[in-house]
C-alpha cells in the first residue's frame, strides 16, 4: 500500500496532503497540537497524528507504519522540529524517500520600508531605539523574549492563534487583555491595515515566512500606513530543500501518479460546475445530472431546486451579484479538501445565457476552479417538437432587452428569413410581437404561421396561431416562438433601390447611382451609429437603415416637410432603427449617441461649424459629403484645409442616363456630383 508521513502544520503540508489523499495515497499527517490539526480532516486516505514527538518516537512510527516516503513540511522557523525529524530518517533503518519542503520567497514586494534581523536579540535591540506601539505577530513561542524587558512589554500588542497554549503564554508573560489579539488567519491586507490602525502601531515585527504565510499582505498594509517592518530572517535549511511542486512532482513520479488524470486542484476550494439545466428533468443530461448528485451546493432558481433531492445546500441565486459573495463565505469556511459548487442555468450555457456572466466572475477568485455542462435549448427543443431543423433559422431574444433595440431587428428577421425563433419574457413580449406581425403581414402579405412553446420545463404546451391569436395571447409562463414565413423576401446585400421606389414629391434626392457609391464610400457596419444630415427625402437613410437593423440612423432635416416625407418613406420599408430629427445641424446634434459615420448631403451652409462639432466629439468617425454646387464645394476644400484633413478621398462623378426620343436612346447627363470622404 501506498504511504506517506507529513510532517505538517503548514499551508504546504495540508495541500500536499490533499493532493495524495486525491491520489488515493495513504497519508500520516503528523502535528504537534490540536490546533495544528483544526484545519484537516481525517478519511479513508488521511490519519492524524497528534502531539510532539522527538527523534526516537518519530523513527518508532516509521517502523510502525513504514511509509514509502516522509516529507518534512514544518514551518521555516521550526528549527527543533527540523532536527529531530533529521535525526530520525538518520537513525531509521530501512530505505526511504525523504523531502524536506521549504516554503517559496515572496517575489515583487515592496522592501523599501522593511528592516532584515538575523535573531530576536538583534530585532529588540532595535525596537528599545524606536517608540511607540509594536505590532508582534512573531507567534507565543518566541513571545518570552520580546517581553523580558518591562519598557518594551509595555508596548507590545500580539497577533496569536486562538489556542489556551497560545493565551496562557500571552499571560504567562505578563500581557494584558488589551495586548492580546487571538485570532486564525489568514489575514487579509485590508484585515492586517484595521489592525495596526486600531493598536496605532508604529512597528511591525514578523517573521521572513514566505508565501503561504501572510508576509505580503502585512508588508502591504504597513506600507500604506508608513509603519516600519522589523524581519527576522528566515533561517538557513540545513538538509537539500525543495519547493512545493518539485516535492508533488517527485511523489508523483515515486508513485507512477498522473496528475492530469486525477483533477487535482490543490489551491481551490471550492469546484464549480455551470450546468444547463434544459427544459427541467427529462432533459438534463447525464454529465448534468451527475454533477448535481455530486454537489455540496447547488444554486439556481426556485423552480430548478424543488424537484431535486440532493442532500445538500441549495440556495434560489442565478445572478453572479448573488452568487459570488456566497461562494467568498463558503471559501472562508472550508479548511481543508474541495467542496463541489453546481450553479445551473436553464437551457444551454452557451445560449443567451446567464453563464457568461457569471463565468467571467467566477474566472476572478483564486479559490474556484470552473467548468461549463452545455444542456438542451429551448430553440432545439421546439423546433424538434415541430418537426423542424433551427439550424437555417434566425435566432433573437427579447428577453430583458429594450423593446426599442429588438423590434427593428425582429421586423428584418422576419421580413427576409423563413424560419426565426425569439426567446421572449412572457406573455407581454408575445403580444407585442403579434401587433408588430399583424401590421408586417398586411403590408407585404406575409404568410405567418407561429409556433408558440409555453412552458416547456412543467405543463408544456405547444400553441399553433396566426399573427392575430399572437397579439392577444393569454398563457403565462416562459415562452419560445418560432416563426414561419412562406414567403419571405431575400435580402439585398447592398445599396441598390432605384428612385422610383421613394415617395418624393417636391423635395430634393440624392440620384441612385449617387446613393450607391456614397453609401459604399462610407463604409458601414454592424452597429454603426449614422448621421445622415441634409437628409431630404430620407432616401439615404431608407439605404442605410436597410442594410442591417443593428444599425442605428439619425436623419437630420431642418425642413418639417422634408421630415413628415422621410417619414413616410421609413413607414413604406418598415423601418424602425431611424430617427428623425428636426432641426439644423450643428446645433439638432446636441444629445445625439456619438456617431461612428456621418453622410452630409446638405449643411445649410454651415459646413465649417458641423466638422468642427464633429471634431470635438473626439471619436473615430468616417464622413462623406456630397457637393453639386461651385459654391459647396469650394466650402468643402476651405473646411478641409482649416482642420488639416491630409487624407481626404475627393471624386467628381458624372452621370448620363439613357434617354428614349423615338426608335433611338439618347444619353442624359445629370450634374456632376463631388463625393468627398474622410476621417475625423
Amino acid at each position: 500500500m501506498k504511504k506517506v508521513i507529513i510532517f505538517g502544520g503548514t499551508t504546504e503540508g495540508r495541500r500536499l496532503a490533499e493532493l495524495l489523499v486525491k491520489a488515493k495515497i495513504s497519508c500520516i499527517y503528523c502535528v504537534a497540537t490540536e490546533y495544528g490539526k483544526q484545519p484537516v480532516m481525517e478519511s479513508d486516505y488521511l490519519r492524524i497524528h497528534e502531539g510532539r514527538m522527538d527523534a526516537s518516537a518519530m523513527t518508532e512510527l516509521y517502523q510502525q507504519q513504514e511509509p514509502d516516503a516522509i516529507v518534512d513540511a514544518t514551518h521555516p522557523f521550526a528549527e527543533i522540529v527540523k532536527e529531530e525529524i533529521a535525526n530520525s530518517i538518520f537513525a531509521y533503518d530501512k530505505e526511504v524517500s525523504f523531502f524536506r519542503l521549504a516554503r517559496d520567497e515572496e517575489e515583487g514586494l515592496d522592501l523599501s520600508n522593511c528592516y532584515f534581523f538575523n535573531d530576536i536579540e538583534e530585532c529588540i535591540r532595535a525596537l528599545k531605539n524606536t517608540s511607540g506601539r509594536v505590532f508582534l505577530t512573531t507567534g507565543s513561542k518566541e513571545l518570552k523574549a520580546f517581553c523580558e524587558d518591562e519598557a518594551l512589554r509595555e508596548r507590545v500588542v500580539a497577533r496569536v492563534i486562538p489556542s489556551e497554549e497560545s493565551l496562557k503564554i500571552c499571560y504567562d508573560n505578563g500581557l494584558k487583555g488589551n495586548q492580546i489579539i487571538a485570532m486564525q488567519g489568514p489575514f487579509t491586507a485590508g484585515m492586517n491595515l484595521a489592525f495596526l490602525k486600531e493598536c496605532e502601531a508604529q512597528v511591525l515585527v514578523m517573521k521572513e515566512g514566505g508565501k503561504s504565510s501572510g508576509e505580503r499582505e502585512r508588508i502591504v498594509a504597513a506600507n500604506k500606513l508608513g509603519v516600519k517592518v522589523f524581519i527576522l530572517k528566515r533561517p538557513e535549511e540545513k538538509m537539500q530543500a525543495m519547493n512545493f511542486s518539485q516535492v508533488k512532482a517527485a511523489l508523483f513520479d515515486l508513485f507512477g501518479v498522473k496528475e492530469d488524470t486525477n483533477d487535482i486542484t490543490p489551491d481551490k476550494k471550492l469546484a464549480v460546475t455551470l450546468a444547463g439545466f434544459g427544459m427541467g428533468f427529462g432533459s438534463i443530461t447525464s454529465e448534468v445530472q451527475t454533477a448535481i448528485n455530486q454537489a455540496d451546493y447547488i444554486f439556481g432558481a426556485s423552480r430548478m431546486l424543488v424537484g431535486i433531492d440532493r442532500n445538500c445546500k441549495k440556495y434560489p441565486y442565478y445572478l453572479a451579484k448573488d452568487i459570488v459573495p456566497v461562494l467568498e463565505q463558503l471559501a472562508d469556511e472550508i479548511k481543508f479538501g474541495q467542496k463541489k459548487v453546481v450553479v445551473l442555468f436553464s437551457g444551454d450555457t452557451g445560449f443567451y445565457s446567464g453563464t457568461k456572466r457569471l463565468l467571467a466572475e467566477i474566472e476572478k477568485l483564486s479559490f474556484c476552479s470552473v467548468k461549463v455542462l452545455p444542456g438542451i435549448s429551448s430553440i432545439s427543443a421546439l423546433a424538434a417538437k415541430v418537426n423542424e431543423s433551427w439550424q437555417d433559422g434566425k435566432i433573437i431574444s427579447t428577453h430583458g432587452v429594450e423593446e426599442s433595440k429588438w423590434k427593428p431587428e425582429l421586423i428584418e428577421a422576419v421580413s427576409f428569413n423563413e424560419k426565426v425563433f425569439v426567446l421572449t419574457s412572457g406573455v407581454a413580449d408575445v403580444r407585442t410581437i403579434g401587433e408588430m406581425l399583424m401590421e408586417l403581414s398586411q403590408k407585404n402579405q406575409y404568410k405567418l404561421q407561429i409556433y408558440a412553446a409555453v412552458n416547456l420545463y412543467s405543463n408544456e404546451k405547444i400553441i399553433t396561431m396566426g399573427p392575430e391569436k399572437c397579439s392577444s395571447f393569454n398563457e403565462e409562463g416562459l415562452c419560445t416562438l418560432f416563426i414561419k414565413n412562406v414567403n419571405a423576401n431575400s435580402k439585398p446585400c447592398a445599396p441598390g433601390l432605384s428612385d422610383d421606389m421613394f415617395i418624393r414629391e417636391q423635395v430634393p434626392m440624392s440620384k441612385e447611382e449617387i446613393r450607391e457609391l456614397s453609401i459604399c464610400k462610407l463604409r458601414p457596419k454592424k452597429n454603426s451609429v449614422i448621421y445622415d444630415i441634409g437628409s431630404g427625402t430620407g432616401s439615404v437613410t431608407v439605404e442605410l437603415g436597410l442594410l442591417d437593423a443593428s444599425i442605428s440612423v439619425y436623419a437630420i432635416e431642418l425642413k418639417s416637410e422634408a421630415c413628415s416625407l422621410i417619414r413616410k418613406n421609413l413607414a413604406k420599408f418598415n423601418l424602425n432603427n431611424v430617427k428623425v430629427i428636426e432641426g439644423t445641424a450643428p446645433d439638432a446634434l446636441e444629445g445625439l449617441p456619438v456617431p461612428t459615420h456621418v453622410f452630409i448631403g446638405g449643411s445649410a451652409g454651415r459646413l465649417e461649424e458641423i466638422i468642427g462639432a464633429l471634431k470635438a466629439l473626439d471619436n473615430d468617425i468616417r464622413v462623406v459629403i456630397n457637393s453639386v454646387t461651385i459654391e459647396t464645394s469650394t466650402e468643402i476644400f476651405n473646411v478641409l484645409k482649416k482642420h488639416q484633413i491630409k487624407d481626404a478621398d475627393i471624386v467628381q462623378v458624372g452621370v448620363a442616363k439613357a434617354k428614349k426620343a423615338g426608335d433611338y436612346s439618347v444619353m442624359q447627363g445629370q450634374n456632376p456630383v463631388y463625393i468627398v470622404s474622410f476621417k475625423l
